[in-house]
């Protein structure tokens, strides 16, 4: 083994060193669990998907491979590769990623966590239940500090605040769309010292109601406007023009279900007015926050709350094909989502090329080096 190459991705290998190997203790195993880890992580980063890729990945890289994983007797079956990432529990493996991805993050003070789910497809396609991931995204840091499965979109009720615990959450702010408005995820933010921005929509009717009417009359009312602090921002992109206009108070004495929300301390609308083509449309959307802040600061946070699903979401859909993977028995599909998102990490702190993450992953595969030091990145 060259000494300089596992000595650059000597971290990741001490980190998956420390898993139990879920296999049994008696039988044959003939290849090592960090070597089955490493090959698959560094072929899902060169644009493998499936367990034929990885295999065929491993057989075309052996001889690079072999610079710094031993592979004693060569690289495993593709039933192999199957077969473990099926058994190895993903509480084992969400470990070794947070171990791996805190000294990226640190703290989470100041910092906004983005909270949302996303449904797997493909597992939907072969028959099986959806495999639905609520991950937490580091706005500042561009990465996944966490997730954890559910069974189904309305379970993330209960998800959110088991997945909230299991993180160091002291200082941040916790934004999540209308299924994560609850007065439970309010109250487990709050006692976490962090604070919340969370959307209201059908799901607490009366709630959005008493806000809509509250600024309904509030903005024509001449005593009660100097109450709501405004901003406005305009932007002009791809033919489109979109005028946001946010208003927020801190008057939130008058509602009758405050102290059932932990900590709330402000209301917020946003409202939208798109110009495609000639053609207006406005949309207004309410939100509830433990924050004391102005309009302006709101609007970046509720803005940058997106960044979840277009820098997230989408990219594991258009670039790593997520929807497509029909990987679908055992802890397999969770356990291949991690390994994405870890990929994803990795390709998107790495600087030293300009480049789309679909354009790295291909120079990843063609350059033994690069791809040595996306895997081996360093803080």
């Amino acid at each position: 083994m060259k000494r300089k190459e596992a000595l650059r991705i000597g971290r990741f290998i001490t980190l998956c060193q420390r898993m139990k190997d879920p296999r049994r203790v008696w039988g044959n195993k003939r290849h090592q669990l960090t070597d089955i880890l490493v090959i698959a992580l560094l072929a899902i980063i060169c644009g493998c998907e499936g367990w034929d890729d990885i295999r065929d990945y491993g057989l075309t890289k052996i001889d690079w491979l072999r610079t710094f994983l031993p592979l004693t007797n060569g690289i495993p079956s593709e039933s192999t590769f199957h077969r473990v990432f099926a058994l190895i529990a993903p509480e084992a493996l969400e470990a070794v990623y947070r171990e791996w991805v805190s000294p990226y993050v640190g703290t989470c003070f100041g910092k906004q966590l983005c909270i949302d789910g996303k449904t797997s497809r493909g597992v939907l396609k072969r028959g099986d239940s959806n495999l639905h991931m609520v991950s937490t995204w580091v706005r500042e840091d561009q990465i996944t500090l966490g997730q954890m499965k559910t069974a189904a979109k309305s379970n993330e009720i209960i998800a959110i605040p088991e997945l909230l615990r299991t993180l160091d959450i002291r200082g941040s702010i916790v934004t999540i769309d209308a299924m994560g408005c609850q007065k439970t995820i309010a109250r487990c933010i709050r006692e976490n010292e962090a604070h919340y921005v969370l959307a209201v929509k059908e799901n607490h009717p009366t709630v959005l109601a008493e806000i809509k009417e509250y600024f309904n009359w509030g903005l024509n009312d001449p005593i009660e406007k100097n109450q709501i602090d405004c901003f406005s921002h305009i932007d002009f992109e791809h033919g489109k023009t979109t005028k946001w206009r946010v208003f927020s108070t801190t008057d939130t004495v008058w509602f009758e279900s405050k102290k059932e929300w932990e900590g709330l301390s402000c209301f917020v609308m946003v409202e939208c007015t798109r110009i495609v083509k000639g053609v207006t449309s406005t949309k207004c959307r309410y939100y509830i926050s433990s924050l004391v802040a102005d309009a302006k600061c709101l609007h970046q946070i509720i803005r940058g709350h997106w960044h979840v699903e277009n820098r997230l979401h989408w990219m594991l859909d258009v670039a790593f094909r997520e929807d497509h993977s029909l990987i679908h028995k055992g802890n397999a599909p969770q356990n291949l989502s991690l390994l994405r998102k870890m990929a994803l990490a990795m390709l998107a702190q790495d600087s030293s090329r300009t480049a789309s993450i679909a354009r790295k992953r291909k120079m990843a595969g063609w350059d033994n080096d690069y791809a040595l030091s996306i895997i081996s990145m360093e803080v």
